[in-house]
């Protein structure tokens, strides 16, 4: 050890001065408090698109569970398991937040106060509050897609007398579809896909398809399996095109090479 401290040169290391050493401290509490800020800051809109992403998986999915519980689709389990799987995930997940950043809170309330205060908090702030910005503008931007697609389907189906709302959706879709490549979306929202929303489109309109249909039913084989679903049938009968977009049947159907060709020629 003496030898260690005997082979240092203490005279190569600079001088630091009292304000010197004070800033440096400063600097380095200041950016604690901007990183636990920014870490503040994207938990809590990872919480919200995590629970928001997980109710939307439900919401998604409940159709097949409340066949496979129930022996038939109901509402109180499209909607309500959807609602209490947001509050579950969102409330599990604040607490997880919660516990870490109390560990994390500083003791000394007006060394807080003045880090809250600092101009570089704020402008990192600022820049870093960007990316969950960004990320809840895309969540929000997909539900919309999602709800143009089921106002495209009634359009394609409809036609005439469509309620102002949907015609807006439907052009919105539109919009973001000219703006944004549909690929993005439809990792995110598979739901939506170029070849759901037709299939969604023809089973929808079998019953008086419209001119841009007809090629499609006049192919036996295709008609034949677009018809084969009575349950399908009746919820386009009843208009229920949401459900008949994120019914789990489709995918089934959509496995079929022949249907996914022409599917994929369709200008529908």
């Amino acid at each position: 050890m003496n030898e260690l401290v005997s082979a240092l040169n203490f005279d190569r290391i600079p001088d630091i001065s009292l304000g010197t050493a004070a800033l440096l401290i400063f600097g380095a509490i200041a950016s604690l408090a901007v990183l636990k800020g920014l870490v503040r800051i994207l938990w809590g809109s990872a919480v919200v698109c995590v629970a928001g992403y997980a109710a939307f998986v439900t919401w998604r999915d409940a159709p097949a569970m409340s066949r496979d519980l129930l022996g038939t689709e109901s509402q109180l389990i499209s909607w309500g398991l959807p609602v209490l799987v947001f509050l579950l995930a969102a409330l599990l997940l604040r607490g997880v937040a919660k516990g870490i950043f109390s560990a994390l809170r500083s003791p000394n309330a007006e060394a807080a106060e003045k880090n809250r205060r600092s101009p570089v908090r704020w402008a990192f702030t600022l820049l870093f509050s960007l990316i969950p910005t960004a990320a809840l503008w895309f969540g929000g931007v997909t539900l919309l897609r999602h709800a143009g697609s089921v106002a495209e389907i009634q359009a394609f189906v409809e036609k005439h007398d469509l309620p102002d709302h949907t015609e807006f959706l439907a052009r919105l879709k539109e919009s973001v579809d000219t703006a944004l490549p549909s690929s993005w979306f439809e990792s995110v929202d598979p739901l939506t896909s170029d070849l759901r929303v037709r299939l969604a489109k023809l089973i929808a309109a079998a019953d008086d398809p419209p001119p841009r249909a007809i090629p499609v039913f006049e192919e036996s084989q295709i008609r034949d399996l677009i018809l084969s679903d009575p349950e399908l049938r009746a919820l386009a009968r009843q208009g229920r095109y949401s459900e008949i977009l994120r019914d789990p049947r489709l995918d089934r159907l959509l496995e079929n090479d022949n249907l996914r060709e022409v599917l994929a020629r369709a200008d529908l």
